[in-house]
């Protein structure tokens, strides 16, 4: 059963692996997030995943940081800590940072669905993974991605989804650039992921110079995308025009980041929190279709984790 003329996203799959720019002190891998974004039905926005710490989003200046390289070296071969999870920069919305190592994956659910029919439970999910490779700070990395379409109430075959492919490049202590193709091929029955490019950027700000201190941070995204960034008019009329989309995301407190957005048809809000200390976990909790498209502004949770 297609759900969806419009877009209806589940919304979140976190950033999983580290998102330095607004990452702890010391050069360590955590999780940024793998999220999905809006689109005909479900998709994966490649958000978050592993990107080598940068100072902009951590305590530490660039001479500690190659101390601790220096230290990581020597004991790489004995010990293994893992490092805390970050809160995400944006709930749905593509930015410009993104994995160049490592593996992360999540897993995403909304209460109802966009469009869904009236007193009928269309809640839904979605499940993806991902890896990074490349490195953005020398040359560019490189994310390739795949999320699962849904395994709700839809009738689609199982394991129906779509690919997605990232480049970003870090241009700038706390500044990234990324460009994408969402769903570049689409696998299953009765898949209606979105072909979707897009270009993004996203610049941190250092409001005070300890991460430890409330509002540390802000991150502000914007970017340009076709196909699940549409309007509701051009999908209504089947023009694959391009539209501007946009997130900020403030550090409430260092676990904690309260973020506000424009997908390009709706207005999403909703807060990313990484609680443990020694586990690369980010859990976001928010609302979709606040103002804009949709019948009502639904519920969207999501989990991501990255190593």
């Amino acid at each position: 059963m297609r759900i969806l003329t419009f877009a209806s996203s589940t919304a979140v799959l976190l950033p999983l692996l580290s998102l330095n720019a607004w990452a702890n002190p010391a050069n360590q891998s955590q999780p940024s997030t793998l999220k999905f974004s809006p689109t005909k039905d479900k998709q994966i926005s490649q958000q978050n995943s592993t990107v080598p710490a940068d100072n902009s989003w951590s305590n530490s200046n660039q001479k500690e940081l190659e101390g601790v390289k220096f230290q990581l070296q020597n004991i790489s071969q004995r010990n293994f800590t893992p490092s805390r999870g970050v809160p995400s920069l944006t709930i749905a919305n593509p930015y410009g940072f993104g994995a160049d190592r490592g593996f992360f994956s999540g897993l995403s659910y909304q209460t109802d669905t966009r469009g869904g029919l009236d007193g009928v439970n269309n809640r839904d999910g979605t499940f993806g993974f991902g890896l990074g490779l490349g490195n953005a700070q020398k040359s560019v990395g490189a994310e390739l991605s795949y999320s699962a379409a849904s395994f709700g109430q839809n009738d689609r075959d199982f394991g129906s989804g779509g690919f997605n492919l990232k480049l970003h490049r870090k241009i700038a202590d706390g500044w990234g650039v990324a460009a994408g193709w969402n769903s570049f091929l689409s696998i299953g029955d009765g898949n209606d992921l979105d072909d979707s490019l897009y270009f993004a950027t996203t610049k941190i700000f250092r409001t005070r110079e300890n991460v430890n201190s409330a509002f540390s941070r802000v991150g502000a995204t914007i970017g340009v995308g076709n196909g699940q960034f549409r309007t509701e008019d051009s999908i209504a009329n089947d023009n694959n025009n391009f539209n501007v989309f946009g997130s900020l995301a403030f550090r409430v407190a260092r676990p904690v980041s309260f973020i506000t957005e424009w997908t390009g048809q709706d207005l999403g809000m909703g807060l990313s929190v990484s609680p443990f200390r020694a586990v690369p976990l980010t859990i976001n909790l928010g609302a979709r279709d606040i103002a804009g498209a949709g019948d009502g502004a639904r519920f969207v949770f999501g989990v991501g984790a990255g190593i």
